[in-house]
């Protein structure tokens, strides 16, 4: 039996090798007549690591987690799409990918093909967008953050052209950064970009009416499970859908949906149901709705299913300006009140009655003017912190009310002002559509 091997990346075609008649057919030349096997090599993982390749030739489905040899293929070309996967690592995990390619199986031959994974560049980091320091975005890695001090950032990476008003942050399931722009920008800075110090340049901008036509524009950032993007626009006082396929180029789409009637829309959140969580940041308020996921589809003005103000402590203490949004591994919502310098969490019990309701958390914390939060692999709660540091509160440090010294404190001289939080990969076990598992 003869062997052969056509690879191709999608969208470009590259010849790898061919077989003994030395054919270099395209893929619409890839003869779809009889059936053929196909060698699958997935290499550039380590152990420990899963992998996932699905395989799709017209109807024909595989999925694979591990090299295979697969025999009685129909013949014609095959569509390799490796899923990225998470790997491991203290606090922020690692992540890898892999590009798409194709192959042709010819009748009565075997075919092999290789899927290449590689470390995501943008992982196991912690990234902020940050004003006034030294760059308009930064990260810190993992083995950086695994103690207090002072180190220097290990990715300062400005932009061309310049990103005015950084706020939101969110990474999608491949690791590209997107970044929300109060001039009235959504931006994607690739993963592959990432990686190291530098000026980069955005490969998608998201622009137009509905979010530069006034500010503060877009604020925050949060993808759900189908891989739409959701932002809050300040101007408008609207959430906003871009649907999935909107993403892949620069443009001005229109929304697939426009949320109204949320108040002063801040963060965003999704919930392990895909409920929509959002912080109204009106002057004074406290409050927080839930608008249900099947009330998602459609533009309007929504009635949320819940909206929850929470209520001053006996002792004075009071929760104003809700500005990040993140949920823990057993469900809980945790809230920074931004004009309060307060962190409080929402119990799944209190987050589930309908209709509008009044809560006086049992567990707040005293942190200073935290805005944006985000949790790593082992349940640390990270948030921007006085005078310009970063910080973690351990697990144990939020299981009680309390002003605690954090268990982690970066007083980086290249942070400034910190706006945005996010962590690549997300850890496991948490409603975040990067968090592949």
């Amino acid at each position: 039996m003869r062997t052969g091997l056509i690879v191709l990346a999608l969208g470009a075609p590259l010849l790898l090798g061919c077989g003994d008649s030395g054919d270099s057919e395209e893929p619409n030349d890839c003869p779809t007549t009889g059936q053929g096997t196909l060698e699958v090599t997935i290499r550039g993982l380590p152990s420990s690591t899963a992998s996932i390749v699905t395989l799709r030739n017209g109807n024909g489905l595989r999925i694979i987690d591990a090299s295979r040899r697969l025999e009685g293929l129909s013949a014609g070309t095959w569509n390799l799409l490796p899923e990225p996967t998470g790997g491991s690592g203290p606090l922020i995990r690692t992540a890898y990918d892999a590009p798409t390619s194709q192959v042709c199986v010819r009748d009565g031959q075997t075919a092999t093909a290789t899927v290449d994974y590689a470390l995501v560049p943008s992982s196991q980091k912690l990234w902020l967008s940050t004003s006034n320091g030294a760059a308009e975005l930064e990260a810190f890695s993992a083995e950086s953050l695994g103690a207090s001090g002072s180190p220097s950032a290990t990715v300062l990476l400005d932009s061309t052209p310049a990103i005015p008003r950084a706020s939101g942050l969110a990474f999608d399931r491949r690791g590209n950064l997107w970044v929300a722009l109060g001039s009235g920008e959504i931006r994607r800075y690739p993963a592959r970009d990432l990686g190291a110090s530098g000026v980069r340049a955005p490969d998608v901008t998201l622009t137009g009416s509905a979010l530069r036509g006034g500010v503060p524009g877009p604020i925050a950032l949060a993808f759900d499970r189908m891989g739409n993007l959701w932002v809050s626009v300040g101007f408008s006082d609207k959430v906003l859908r871009f649907g999935a396929a909107q993403l892949t180029a620069s443009g001005s789409p229109t929304p697939e949906v426009e949320l109204s009637g949320l108040g002063e829309p801040s963060a965003l959140a999704f919930d392990a149901e895909d409920n929509l969580w959002v912080a109204d940041s009106a002057s004074t308020g406290s409050r927080v709705h839930r608008v249900g996921s099947v009330r998602l589809g459609t533009s309007g003005t929504v009635t949320p299913e819940t909206s929850i103000d929470a209520k001053p402590t006996p002792d004075g203490v009071s929760f104003s300006g809700p500005s990040g949004l993140a949920f823990d591994e057993e469900g809980n919502l945790w809230v920074a009140y931004v004009a309060s310098g307060i962190v409080a969490r929402l119990t799944p019990r209190e987050q589930g009655d309908a209709g509008p309701r009044t809560v006086t958390p049992a567990v707040w914390l005293d942190v200073g003017g935290p805005r944006e939060l985000a949790f790593d692999e082992e349940g640390g709660l990270w948030l921007g912190y006085d005078s310009g540091d970063i910080a973690r509160l351990s697990p144990g440090q939020l299981a009680a009310t309390g002003a605690p010294t954090p268990q982690t404190l970066i007083s980086s001289a290249d942070l400034g002002v910190t706006h945005g939080v996010a962590i690549y990969p997300a850890p496991a076990n948490l409603p975040l559509f990067h968090g592949l598992d």
